[in-house]
């Protein structure tokens, strides 16, 4: 049986990592005759060399790099376009599939017809039951803050969008989230939720936004919920927002331990970010004042010696 199922992956510079995710998954790629759609923005060609390696071992890998660079929105269009599947998982380069997650969606994608999948992920703080929505809104409110994972939604290509005509300036770091929720401002959708963490981020991983968490966190953020369509209300953009925030830890204390230690936050931050932190955390003003300002070498030396005790009392 001819699959419907596609694994898309936009890559920048993480060869690597990409690699080992690859290998991971390879022998279940070739049972279920996986094909996978790599779209290149890096500056190098180590991504291209592995890839001929692999198609050794299986011939359905389709590259393509990308000359002039597309940057990560255009990129992620581009590679949501690139294969001629119906069903297309948009996979972050540094996201792993679980062992058994291809069975699992393939299953769901030969005999039925759905907009969107969208699944659960590991240390993500989300828990409903299997189900599929019919309501924008719902989405919004149940799911919206957990689809920003890029991996976390596979698309039906034959329902999307014309995404050549698809405003991506509008939703800068996310298109991956607008496409959703645009196409069921204006159209019939369905999205099945799978409750199962078919997906996980690779730990150490270097993600893009790293040294600029606080633009792409709130200011991409907040402008791409705000440039929605207004069958979402800001109310509920507002609540998505602080979601986003809560559930994933981003601006909880110990991501601002990190980011002081890693020189991404002090007092400059503090000052043009401060009105906004009422909104993304429910982290302290005046604690975060006061980090902004502890020096950084005694900080992470308190930091790790903190770490090095409560690893000793799990184990």
């Amino acid at each position: 049986m001819q699959t419907k199922l596609a694994i898309a992956i936009p890559t920048y510079n993480r060869a690597e990592i990409l690699h080992l995710n690859l290998l991971q998954i390879l022998d279940e790629l070739i049972i279920f005759e996986i094909p996978v759609y790599i779209s290149d923005d890096s500056t190098n060609e180590e991504t291209a060399i592995f890839i001929e390696e692999l198609k050794n071992k299986h011939p359905l890998f389709y590259y393509r790099k990308n000359e002039n660079r597309l940057g990560h929105d255009l990129n992620c269009l581009s590679t949501i376009s690139f294969p001629i599947e119906t069903y297309v998982w948009y996979l972050g380069d540094s996201m792993v599939i679980e062992k058994g997650a291809i069975e699992k969606i393939v299953g769901y994608v030969q005999n039925q017809d759905y907009d969107f999948i969208a699944c659960n992920a590991k240390g993500r703080k989300l828990s409903i039951k299997n189900k599929v929505f019919d309501s924008g809104n719902e989405v919004f409110n149940n799911i919206g803050w957990h689809l920003t994972l890029t991996g976390a939604t596979i698309y039906n290509k034959n329902k999307l969008l014309d995404l050549t005509k698809f405003e991506v300036e509008k939703f800068k770091n996310f298109p991956q989230l607008a496409i959703i929720f645009e196409q069921f401002a204006v159209k019939e959708c369905k999205l099945l939720w799978i409750n199962d963490k078919l997906i996980c981020s690779k730990p150490n991983k270097n993600s893009y936004w790293k040294t600029k968490v606080f633009e792409v966190f709130i200011n991409d953020f907040r402008n791409t919920l705000y440039n929605l369509s207004d069958y979402y209300s800001l109310k509920s953009k507002n609540k998505v927002l602080l979601q986003h925030s809560v559930k994933t830890g981003i601006f909880d204390y110990h991501s601002f331990v990190l980011y002081r230690i890693g020189g991404f936050y002090d007092y400059e931050i503090f000052k043009k970010y401060k009105d906004d932190f009422k909104n993304f955390t429910r982290s302290n003003s005046l604690l975060l004042l006061i980090l902004s300002f502890i020096w950084i070498k005694p900080l992470n030396i308190i930091y790790l010696f903190i770490r090095k005790i409560i690893l000793l009392f799990r184990n």
